[in-house]
C-alpha cells in the first residue's frame, strides 16, 4: 500500500506544507505498521523463546530486555541500565542517539525499504504577479474545448458533475503561448502546469486536468485550481501565490454560508438548485484551507447569520471542523455555526450516491456546534491521550486523581486515594502492588515514601514475594516517588491563579480593524458603527466617551462623568460604551470601601478603564480617586504585625494611570471630581425618549439583529487592541486660547488639549510616525483634529462657561421657549411644575438656583398664599454666550489655517 508525503507531525516540526491532496502518515500510522520485531531485526537482534534479548544499551551477558510483541514495546529490567521501557520509535531514538524527529524519519525509511511508504517531495515555488486578463483568456481557451474531450466529460459524469452547469475548463496539453505573455508563463511554469519547449514556447505539462477558476471580489479570475483526472503523483494543482475564492466571493446579502472542504464539493453543491438559491457556497482549500482571504471575505458579510460546515466524514474532517469552529467563533463570536453530518465520505460521494433531495434533508437536520462537540468529544480525548503518550511517555496514569496507577511493564502499583498536596515534607500513600507476570496476591501497604526505613522494608517485601531483583525494585520505587512529586507540583501549580492571556487577533481581524482605522472620515464612520452596536441616539456623547476611553493607554488619560436625572439612561450609556472596550482593559465597580483602591496589586489598575456605576456609592474613595486622576498613583502607609508579633510599617502603592468613568445625578456635590472630568449630560428630550422606546419595541418583537450588534462590538474591541500608546506633539497648542467666559480655565484648557490629543491618538494609523532627537517615536496633531475637537466639545465648553448646572440650564431654556410660544412674560412655579411634570422639590431647586444667580426675578405675590410670580431677566443671554464662544473658536481655526 502506498502513501504520499509526510506525516502531519513532521509538517509541524519542520514547517513543511503540503497540498490538500497529499495523504500523509502520522505517528500512529508509523507505529501501527512498524513492529518492534522489525526494528530489532534491522539492528541484527533476535529474541529467544521467552521474547528476551540481550540489551544493546549496556553490557548484558544474560538477556535482561523483555520484548512485548503484542504492544510493540520493550522493557529492560537491569539495574545497570537506564533504557527503561519504550516503543519501537524510542528504541530507534536510543539506538541511533538521535532526536525523536530523526527517529521518526529513520522509522519511515525502514518502512520504505519494505515497500510500505513512498515519499514525494514538493518542489519549492516563487511568488509571482498574475495577470487576470491573461488568466481569463487561458481559461476560456480550454473551456471551449471541454465538450469535445470525451475522457474529461466521462470523468465529470462519473463524479455526477455537469460541465454545462459549472464554470469549468479542461487542460489536455499542447497549448502554445507567446513568450511576451511572461506573467502567465511564469505562473504556469512555477505552478508545475506547463514546461518550456525548445522553440521558445511553452506546452501544457500537467495535462488531463479539470480547471476551476478562482476569483477576486470583483469577479475577476486571479488564479486556478486544477484537478487531475488520471492517476498521477499530484492530483491537485494551484498557481503560485494562490489567491481568489471558489466559486467566487459571497454576496454581501449572504445570510447563510456553507463551507465545504474542497473545490469539487463546492461544485457539487452548486448543481443542487435549491441549495444554490437559498445558500451561498464557499470552498475551503483542504483541511487547513481556511485562509486569511476566506476570513476577510466572511468578515465583510454584514447580513451573515449562520455558517454551515459541511466537511468530509472522516477523522481529518472532524479535526478540521473543530479547528475551523474555534477560528470562526473567535472571528465572529455572535454568528451561529452549525455542522452537517454527511452519510458518505464527502459531499461529492453523497451527490453520486443519492438524489439532490438528500442535501435538503441534511441541511434541515444540521446541528449546532455544541452537538458536534459532544459527538466528537470522545474521539478528541482519544487523540489527546495518544498525543500525550507520544510526547510525555509518563508511566504514571493520573486520569483518576483518587486512583493513580504506575506501570513499568513488570510491576503495576496503584496509589489508592491519590496523594495530598499539602505538607511537602512527606509523601504518605496507600499502595496496592501487583506483579504483571505472576499470578500472586497483591501487596498492600501504607507508608511515607520519604521515610527510608519504610521504603527499604517495602522494597524487601516486594523482592521476597515476587522474586525480583532488589536493586531494580528499589529503582522502581524511587521512580514512583519522582513521578508522584512531579504530579503533586503540577497539581499545586494548577491551583494557582493564572493571568488571563489576551486573545491574539487573526490576520483577517487585524486587516478589518486597520481598514476601519484608516477610513478617510474616521470619526463620522466610528460614530455610525457605534450606533450599530445597539446604542440609540446620544450621538455626540457616545463618540466623546468612546474617544476618552480609548486614551486609557496613554501616559495622561482623560476622565468622564455622566450626569442626568434618575432614569435618564446615564448608567446604560456608560455600560454600552464600555462594551466596546476589551473586557481585560476595564474594571467595573458597583460599590467600593474607603481603602479598597490601596489593596489592588501595584500595576493592576495601570492603563485600565475604571467604571463606577454610581458615584453616590463611592464617596469614601473620592480622595484617592482624585489622586489617581491627577498624580496617577496612590500610596498608603499601614502598620502590620510580622510572624513574631512585631509591628512594622509598609507602604502600599498602586500605580496608574487610569481612566475613570462614573455616573451621578449630583453635579455640584462632586465638584472637585467633576473639575477633572468631561461632563456629559444625557439627552432627556422627547425625541430621545421616542428613539429608545422604538428600539425597545423592536427588540421585544425580535427584529433587532443582536448577533450583528455583537459582531460590531467585537470589531471595536479589535480596533482597541490595535491602538498602541505613542507620544503626541501638538504644534498648534500655543495658538489655542479659551474663551474668557470659561470658568476655571486652567483645568478646562488641560481637558481641551487632552481631548485634541485623544483625536490624534485615534488617527494614529493615518499619521506619519516621526522620531525625535531623543529617539522617541511620535505623531503630530493636525488642524483637522483641533477642528473636530472644537465641534465635539461645543456643548462641553458651553457648560464650563455657564454658571448654571446643566439640568437647571435645560429647564431655563425650555422655559424660555414655552413663554415665547405662548406670548407670556411671567410664570409661577406651580404652573410650570404641572406643565413640565416636574417634582415639587426639583422645581424648587431650579427656581432657587435661577434666583440665586439672577436669571429670574420675582415680580409679584398672589393673594391667599398661592405663590410667587416670576419673569426672566435676559432671554438672550445664552444665545449671546454661544455666539461669543463660537466666534472665538472660529477665529482660532482661521488663524491656524493661515499659518
Amino acid at each position: 500500500m502506498y502513501y504520499y508525503a509526510v506525516k502531519y507531525i513532521f509538517a509541524v516540526i519542520n514547517n513543511i506544507h503540503f497540498n490538500a491532496n497529499n495523504s500523509f502518515m502520522d505517528i500512529k500510522d508509523i507505529k501501527s505498521q512498524l513492529t518492534i520485531t522489525q526494528v530489532l531485526s534491522y539492528y541484527g537482534l533476535k529474541t529467544d523463546k521467552n521474547s528476551r534479548v540481550n540489551c544493546p544499551f549496556h553490557d548484558d551477558k544474560t538477556p535482561s530486555m523483555q520484548i512485548y510483541p503484542a504492544t510493540n514495546t520493550y522493557c529492560c529490567f537491569s539495574g545497570n541500565c537506564n533504557a527503561g521501557t519504550g516503543d519501537a520509535i524510542q528504541f530507534i531514538e536510543k539506538k541511533e542517539n538521535c532526536s525523536k524527529h530523526e527517529a521518526l524519519k529513520k522509522a519511515t525509511s525502514m518502512l520504505e525499504a519494505t515497500g510500505a511508504v513512498l515519499y514525494i517531495e514538493q518542489p519549492k515555488t516563487k511568488s509571482v504577479i498574475t495577470n487576470p486578463e491573461i488568466l481569463t483568456t487561458f481559461f476560456n481557451y480550454y473551456k471551449q474545448g471541454l465538450p469535445r474531450t470525451k475522457k474529461a466529460v466521462q470523468y465529470l459524469e462519473s463524479r455526477s458533475l455537469h460541465y454545462k452547469a459549472l464554470e469549468l475548463a479542461f487542460n489536455s496539453g499542447g497549448l502554445h503561448v507567446e513568450s511576451k505573455n511572461h506573467h502567465l508563463l511564469n505562473d504556469l511554469v512555477q505552478a508545475g502546469l506547463i514546461k518550456p519547449l525548445p522553440a521558445n514556447g511553452h506546452s501544457v505539462w500537467a495535462k488531463d486536468c479539470i480547471i476551476f477558476p478562482l476569483k477576486d471580489n470583483k469577479e475577476k479570475i486571479v488564479s486556478f485550481y486544477g484537478r487531475a483526472i488520471t492517476e498521477t503523483t499530484n492530483k491537485h494543482f494551484y498557481l503560485t501565490n494562490r489567491s481568489g475564492l471558489y466559486p467566487n466571493y459571497p454576496s454581501q446579502q449572504t445570510k447563510k454560508l456553507i463551507l465545504t472542504e474542497c473545490v469539487i464539493d463546492a461544485a457539487s453543491l452548486l448543481q443542487v438548485e435549491a441549495i444554490k438559491t437559498n445558500y451561498e457556497i464557499l470552498a475551503l482549500y483542504g483541511t487547513n484551507g481556511l485562509t486569511d482571504e476566506h476570513q476577510e471575505a466572511i468578515l465583510s458579510l454584514q447580513e451573515l447569520e449562520e455558517i454551515i460546515l459541511m466537511l468530509d466524514n472522516d477523522e481529518a474532517g472532524a479535526v478540521a471542523t473543530i479547528k475551523h469552529i474555534t477560528t470562526l467563533q473567535a472571528l465572529l463570536p455572535s454568528i451561529k455555526i452549525t455542522t452537517v453530518a454527511l452519510p458518505n465520505k464527502d459531499v461529492n460521494e453523497t451527490l453520486q450516491a443519492h438524489n439532490d433531495e438528500i442535501f435538503i434533508q441534511l441541511l434541515n437536520e444540521r446541528k449546532p456546534v455544541e452537538f458536534f462537540f459532544s459527538i466528537e468529544k470522545e474521539k478528541l480525548q482519544t487523540v489527546e491521550t495518544i498525543t500525550n503518550k507520544d510526547l510525555q511517555q509518563n508511566k504514571l496514569d493520573v486520569k483518576n486523581s483518587e486512583l493513580l496507577i504506575y506501570d513499568n511493564c513488570e510491576l503495576q502499583i496503584e496509589i489508592l486515594g491519590g496523594i495530598k498536596i499539602t505538607g511537602l515534607d512527606r509523601m504518605k500513600v496507600t499502595l496496592k502492588i501487583n506483579h504483571k507476570a505472576k499470578q500472586q496476591l497483591p501487596i498492600r501497604d501504607t507508608l511515607d515514601l520519604y521515610n527510608r526505613n519504610q521504603t527499604e522494608t517495602l522494597v524487601q517485601t516486594i523482592s521476597d514475594n515476587y522474586d525480583t531483583n532488589i536493586k531494580q525494585t528499589a529503582t522502581t520505587i524511587s521512580e514512583l516517588t519522582n513521578e508522584l512529586e512531579n504530579y503533586r507540583l503540577q497539581k499545586i501549580e494548577a491551583l494557582q491563579p493564572k493571568e488571563k492571556q489576551k486573545r491574539e487577533l487573526t490576520q483577517a481581524e487585524k486587516t478589518q480593524a486597520i481598514k476601519e482605522l484608516q477610513h478617510p472620515n474616521l470619526l463620522e464612520r466610528t460614530n455610525q458603527l457605534i450606533g450599530l452596536t445597539g446604542i440609540t441616539g446620544e450621538e455626540q456623547n457616545r463618540l466623546i466617551a468612546y474617544l476618552i476611553y480609548s486614551v486609557r493607554k496613554q501616559a495622561v488619560p482623560l476622565h468622564v462623568m455622566f450626569l442626568g436625572s434618575s432614569g435618564s439612561g446615564k448608567t446604560y450609556l456608560q455600560e454600552k460604551i464600555s462594551e466596546l472596550i476589551p473586557q481585560d482593559d476595564s474594571i467595573e465597580i458597583t460599590q467600593i470601601t474607603e481603602n479598597a483602591l490601596y489593596y489592588f496589586k501595584q500595576e493592576e489598575l495601570k492603563n485600565k478603564l475604571l467604571l463606577i456605576e454610581d458615584l453616590d456609592g463611592a464617596m469614601a474613595v473620592f480622595y484617592p480617586l482624585r489622586e489617581l486622576q491627577t498624580k496617577r498613583r496612590i500610596s498608603k502607609t499601614v502598620t502590620l504585625k510580622d510572624s513574631k508579633g512585631n509591628l512594622k510599617t509598609i507602604t502600599l502603592t498602586v500605580e496608574g494611570p487610569v481612566c475613570v468613568s462614573g455616573c451621578t445625578t449630583k453635579e455640584k456635590l462632586y465638584e472637585d471630581n467633576a473639575n477633572r472630568c468631561f461632563l456629559l449630560y444625557t439627552d432627556q428630550s422627547k425625541e430621545q425618549d421616542k428613539k429608545i422606546n422604538n428600539y425597545q419595541t423592536e427588540l421585544a418583537a425580535g427584529t433587532i439583529n443582536k448577533a450583528r450588534e455583537n459582531q460590531y462590538k467585537q470589531l471595536f474591541k479589535n480596533i482597541q487592541s490595535l491602538l498602541q500608546p505613542i507620544q503626541i506633539i501638538n504644534p498648534y497648542a500655543k495658538y489655542i486660547e479659551l474663551p474668557e467666559q470659561v470658568f476655571k480655565p486652567r483645568r478646562t484648557m488641560t481637558l481641551l488639549l487632552g481631548f485634541i490629543e485623544a483625536i490624534t491618538f485615534y488617527h494614529q494609523y493615518q499619521r506619519e510616525v516621526k522620531t525625535s532627537k531623543d529617539n522617541i517615536k511620535f505623531i503630530e496633531t493636525t488642524i483637522s483634529d483641533i477642528e473636530q475637537a472644537f465641534k465635539l466639545l461645543e456643548d462641553v465648553l458651553f457648560s464650563k462657561s455657564d454658571e448654571l448646572t446643566k439640568a437647571t440650564r435645560s429647564f431655563l431654556e425650555r422655559l424660555k421657549i414655552h413663554l415665547t410660544e405662548n406670548n407670556e412674560t411671567s410664570f409661577t412655579a406651580q404652573q410650570i411644575r404641572k406643565l413640565f411634570r416636574i417634582e415639587p422639590r426639583t422645581i424648587q431647586r431650579y427656581i432657587g438656583e435661577l434666583r440665586q444667580y439672577g436669571f429670574i426675578k420675582q415680580i409679584s405675590q398672589f393673594k391667599h398664599r398661592k405663590g410667587f410670580e416670576y419673569s426672566i431677566v435676559d432671554a438672550e443671554e445664552y444665545k449671546q454666550l454661544k455666539t461669543e464662544i463660537n466666534k472665538h473658536l472660529e477665529a482660532i481655526l482661521q488663524k491656524l489655517k493661515t499659518l
